[in-house]
């Protein structure tokens, strides 16, 4: 059981900001992910202005929300359509998985990270990219149309 009122308080300021994140992005007809991303940058400690209490909250809050992401996707996932598109899953998918992971780990090296840095963020973003981009095809309703079965 959580007793440390602060996290009661990083939590109004997690909604809050996905909140006005997600209403701005409406308003601007914009994709509400990337509401929700720019309302979790306003509120992140390695930003200035208004903060979460504590680093540790904003990472579980943060890994929470990629955890009900996952959820989301995972509830439109459908056997049927996915054999409908076996090749392209079964090919484009692991080519994609590749191409993002040799993209993020070359780009941590050049900006002079080690090795397993770089390597780590590569494989985030690989699973992430794949995550953001279903979520945008179902959010436009375009998840089983010939442009989210390529």
């Amino acid at each position: 059981m959580v007793s440390d009122p602060n996290v009661f308080t990083d939590l109004a300021f997690v909604f809050l900001a996905a909140v006005v994140g997600g209403s701005l992005a409406w308003a601007l007809r914009q994709p509400l992910i990337l509401g929700y991303v720019f309302g979790g940058l306003l509120i992140s400690p390695f930003t200035p202005g208004p903060s979460v209490s504590d680093p540790r909250s904003f990472d579980l809050f943060a890994e929470i929300g990629v955890v009900l992401l996952m959820f989301s996707i995972g509830l439109e996932f459908s056997v049927r359509d996915l054999m409908r598109v076996k090749w392209i899953a079964l090919l484009g998918g692991p080519l994609a998985v590749l191409l993002f992971i040799v993209l993020g780990t070359g780009t941590g090296v050049l900006l002079g990270w080690g090795m397993v840095p770089s390597l780590a963020v590569g494989v985030v973003i690989s699973v992430s990219s794949t995550m953001v981009l279903a979520r945008l095809l179902l959010d436009r309703g375009e998840l089983h149309s010939i442009t989210g079965a390529s």
